[in-house]
């Protein structure tokens, strides 16, 4: 679907009032940017164990920079063991730097149809804490057992210094890209959501792409990739969430039950 040239105006202000609404901020002062430069140089130190002997992998859309989360699998008698590696970004930030001062200002990074607003400067979130390919990253790596039923138990977790073997991306993905137990694992995610009566719903993505004389909307479903990738983080976060429950200790967030016309 394309529009034309009033639509294409009504669009444009309609993102900027939304931005002015919601006060979605726009560039980085200066300081920060300053700030965020000066962490990207530093190394990481002792404080971080040598995990770049495991293989991990990050699986991704193709375009995606601020990579965050890496995963990397072997087995163990029946068990798959899942190696989590989430981007310790906190690592670069100095409580009360300006890059500091500034990330409580932002919460998170904004999504738009035609641009997003980060939450930390490129430098950090695109270059010294993104897990790129080939490059030695700080991350806290979560380590989770699967059983053959599909139940994920937290067995570890530890801040480390990893090294991602490839970027991979949905819509190019091939199972020889992967390792062995990837498709054993995303089947037993699977078995274990259907025990939980929690099958996961898979609307068509909407997609606002920038053209040359605007924008397109287009709809695509979900690949079988995402859905896999997706099922690794959820199991993660559930082994963590009963790890932390048990701890008595965490924060939770609950959900409204979901309503009959919204699956119906």
């Amino acid at each position: 679907m394309r529009w034309g040239t009033d639509a294409v105006a009504a669009m444009r202000k309609g993102l900027d009032d939304i931005r002015s609404s919601f006060d979605v901020p726009t560039a980085f002062p200066g300081d920060v940017l300053a700030a965020a430069e000066a962490a990207a140089s530093r190394t990481p130190g002792e404080e971080h164990i040598d995990a770049t002997a495991w293989e991990f992998m990050t699986l991704d859309p193709a375009p995606s920079k601020d990579l965050d989360q890496a995963f990397a699998l072997e087995r163990d008698g029946d068990t798959i063991v899942l190696r989590y590696a989430i981007a310790d970004v906190n690592w670069f930030v100095t409580p009360g730097d300006p890059l500091d001062a500034e990330s409580w200002k932002r919460g998170v990074t904004v999504y738009l149809p035609d641009g997003r607003a980060p939450l930390y400067p490129p430098v950090i979130s695109e270059g010294a804490a993104s897990l790129l390919p080939d490059e030695d990253r700080p991350a806290y790596v979560f380590t989770v057992h699967v059983d053959p039923q599909g139940d994920a138990k937290l067995a570890g977790c530890e801040r480390a210094i990893v090294r991602s073997r490839a970027k991979l991306a949905y819509d190019a993905v091939t199972p020889s890209d992967l390792p062995e137990p990837f498709a054993d694992l995303s089947a037993r995610i699977v078995a274990a959501e259907e025990r939980r009566d929690a099958p996961r719903v898979e609307f068509p993505e909407q997609e606002l792409d920038r053209t040359a004389d605007g924008w397109r909307l287009a709809f695509r479903p979900r690949l079988v990739s995402e859905q896999q990738n997706a099922g690794m983080s959820l199991a993660c976060n559930l082994a963590v969430a009963d790890a932390l429950f048990a701890a008595k200790t965490g924060l939770y967030r609950t959900l409204p039950e979901v309503e009959e016309h919204q699956v119906g």
